[in-house]
């Protein structure tokens, strides 16, 4: 699983995704293990690091189970099976706060290692 997440972070970063958090909901939540959450500065931004995203699970033999949102692009959700990709604009990540949402999880990234 760390493995995935390294590539996700890889792919988030190559497209210069901000604010960058993972959440790990193991034993927590029955929907997934983990949340990677993100920003993009445009629609453009957010719609490249989803496309990056699914183009590095592509490599690591995964694939996406669905994807909402490309259209649009102000919300980009990709269910990886047990990884949740949210990938959003500054304004609808500020008006959500996932992180506060799910204030239970712990927060993993930046240290994957730990």
């Amino acid at each position: 699983m760390l493995e995935k997440l390294e590539k996700i972070v890889e792919a988030i970063e190559s497209k210069k995704g901000e604010e960058l958090i993972i959440l790990d909901f193991q034993g927590e939540n029955s929907v997934c293990d983990y949340a990677v959450i993100c920003t993009g500065s445009s629609n453009r931004n957010v719609r490249a690091i989803s496309e990056e995203v699914e183009v590095k699970l592509m490599e690591f033999g995964e694939r996406r189970l669905n994807i909402e949102g490309q259209d649009e692009a102000h919300w980009v959700l990709i269910d990886g099976d047990d990884v949740m990709i949210h990938v959003l604009d500054q304004k609808t990540r500020d008006l959500y706060r996932l992180e506060e949402l799910w204030g239970y999880a712990s927060v993993i990234f930046p240290r994957l290692d730990a």
